[in-house]
């Protein structure tokens, strides 16, 4: 159904995600975000939205991410149907894949990285979606464009086998205003989400962007 790729940068300590499935509005239910205290994607067959709720609240409680997972899916009967992937704002990972999502199902955890996916046309689209991500971030590029190839990669290694119709990425920064673009349903969501990413270097959303208050200048207008 969906596959997702969350990292951290541990320069900036931005936390972001990226995510793409076969149905609508992936961003109003897979992806939950705070800056400074970490990410969590809530995704599977059944997809359980409180995960992301209960979850950011014990992360900013200072949790780990283990134990997050775990007191998530312990607590939940309904768990063998669910995909949790979840990053704590010290870049320690982890995820759970219950046995009744529907195959190809993986996971993969890393130091401030971890990506997964569920119906997958291929069961390595999530190791692809990986290595692109480190490639890019071995380019220096910043972690949106990251995580934004990471997403194109898996969607040509396959993505969702149903196919893909909506795709999100979200940056959440300690200092920051976000980067925040979800594509809800179309034909061709990850290049309309590639398209968003290019119209926020323009010149006119760039002035606009750089005038807003951020907390290190709260006044700014």
């Amino acid at each position: 159904m969906t596959y997702t790729i969350i990292a951290k940068d541990p320069k900036t300590n931005a936390i972001g995600i990226a995510c793409a499935t076969g149905n609508l509005a992936v961003g109003g239910f897979v992806p939950h975000i705070l800056p400074g205290v970490g990410a969590i994607a809530t995704q599977g067959f059944s997809t359980n939205y409180w995960y992301g709720i209960d979850g950011l609240k014990w992360l900013a409680a200072g949790e780990k991410a283990e134990s997050v997972r775990d007191r998530l899916t312990m607590a939940d009967d309904g768990r063998a149907w669910r995909q949790l992937l979840v990053l704590d704002a010290s870049g320690e990972t982890a995820a759970w894949t219950g046995d009744e999502n529907i195959p190809e199902t993986a996971q993969i955890m890393a130091r401030d990285l971890v990506t997964g996916g569920n119906m997958l046309a291929h069961s390595n689209v999530p190791d692809v979606m990986r290595n692109r991500f480190n490639v890019m971030r071995g380019c220096d590029l910043p972690l949106g464009a990251c995580l934004l190839e990471a997403l194109v990669a898996g969607f040509d290694a396959g993505g969702d086998k149903r196919g893909t119709t909506s795709a999100m990425i979200k940056v959440a920064f300690p200092d920051q205003l976000p980067l925040d673009l979800r594509v809800d349903d179309h034909i061709d969501p990850i290049g309309e989400l590639q398209r968003l990413y290019d119209k926020t270097h323009e010149t006119d959303y760039r002035k606009f962007f750089n005038r807003l208050p951020t907390p290190a200048n709260p006044h700014q207008h």
